[in-house]
């Protein structure tokens, strides 16, 4: 957006390699992306998955820190710098220049600070403020979570520097394919249900594919990760009428969101998950489980309903919206 509005932004960003060229777009030539490394921890399907996965790749964070500070540093001049990621990303932008810092946690990354040790957390945190950086909190929620992990005076300071503000959002035109999946899925009257994500354990999609099943709803599984496998294996015993479609571009992803009739997110370890807002903005009602700030959102959108994390539970509120359309009483199913 920056870029687009002719200011010049430079992005340091991880994989690739820390002496990779600058990579520059022909579309936006006052965009500038610098490559910084970071081993094997970075990339599909997150940092977090792939550090459970190895954990000896958390030592990668250590040469991404190092070159993105000497990136940054190369650049010169600059006028702001926004660091998203408090960890890994926000320490690293603790370099020597006047420029204003500001950091954005997302959630993931409030996770991380706070499995940490509270003395290393504490002084992670210590550091961002002294330096007179402002926090940017994608969800009230992670704020409130890593206030809750510091020190009382910490507390403060960090209350005092922060702000909570999700992340914008563009929706394409996607009319045509809708129509097109629409056409596809005609089978069942009442339309199908979807999931959208990684397909990793945190986003429990078993329970929607169970819900699903017990109501016999097509369901849709947008996405890919290393759940797949588990997860057919679940479709399976269900009985339930699931398709995985894959890995797609967001714009695909947005076409079987607008044309399904709900979307379920079981995730039990969220933020302000965008995949909520792009349905809402797009019409189309959510059932969730209250992780995050969901359950603040569904006190003022009759078309988030909540429930509880169980297939049943799940089951009841699809039923209620693919048979009566969105609620306009809002309640929780148990």
């Amino acid at each position: 957006m920056l870029a687009r509005g002719g200011h010049e932004v430079h992005v340091v960003a991880p994989l690739g390699a820390a002496t990779d060229p600058i990579e520059q777009d022909p579309a936006a030539p006052s965009l500038f992306v610098h490559r910084a490394g970071g081993g094997s921890l970075f990339g599909w399907p997150g940092v977090a998955t792939r550090a459970r996965t190895n954990p000896l790749r958390l030592l990668h964070a250590f040469s991404f820190g190092s070159a993105a500070r000497a990136r940054i540093a190369s650049i010169g001049r600059v006028d702001r710098v926004i660091g998203h990621w408090i960890v890994p990303s926000g320490v690293p932008l603790l370099i020597d220049h006047s420029a204003p810092l500001e950091v954005v946690a997302h959630g993931g990354d409030v996770r991380l600070l706070c499995a940490l040790a509270a003395p290393l957390r504490s002084a992670v945190v210590t550091a961002l403020v002294e330096r007179e950086t402002r926090f940017r909190f994608v969800a009230r929620a992670s704020l409130e979570t890593l206030c809750r992990a510091l020190p009382f005076k910490l507390q403060g300071r960090l209350a005092e520097a922060s702000y909570v503000e999700p992340a914008a959002i563009e929706l394409p035109d996607v009319t045509t394919r809708v129509n097109e999946i629409r056409a596809s899925m005609r089978a069942n009257r009442l339309g199908f249900v979807v999931a959208v994500g990684r397909l990793i354990e945190p986003k429990q999609h078993d329970l929607a594919i169970e819900a699903a099943a017990l109501i016999g709803a097509p369901i849709v599984l947008v996405g890919d990760g290393p759940s797949r496998a588990e997860l057919e294996h679940v479709a399976r015993t269900a009985r339930a009428r699931a398709t995985f479609v894959g890995l797609v571009s967001r714009t695909e992803a947005l076409a079987w969101i607008a044309a399904s009739s709900v979307l379920v997110h079981a995730s039990r370890a969220e933020a302000a998950p965008t995949v909520v807002r792009e349905a809402r903005a797009l019409g189309v009602p959510v059932v969730a489980t209250a992780s995050g700030d969901l359950a603040t959102w569904a006190r003022t959108d009759p078309g988030i309903l909540l429930a509880d994390a169980s297939r049943e539970a799940i089951a009841a509120a699809i039923r209620a919206v693919m048979r009566d359309g969105t609620p306009v009483a809002q309640h929780e199913f148990r």
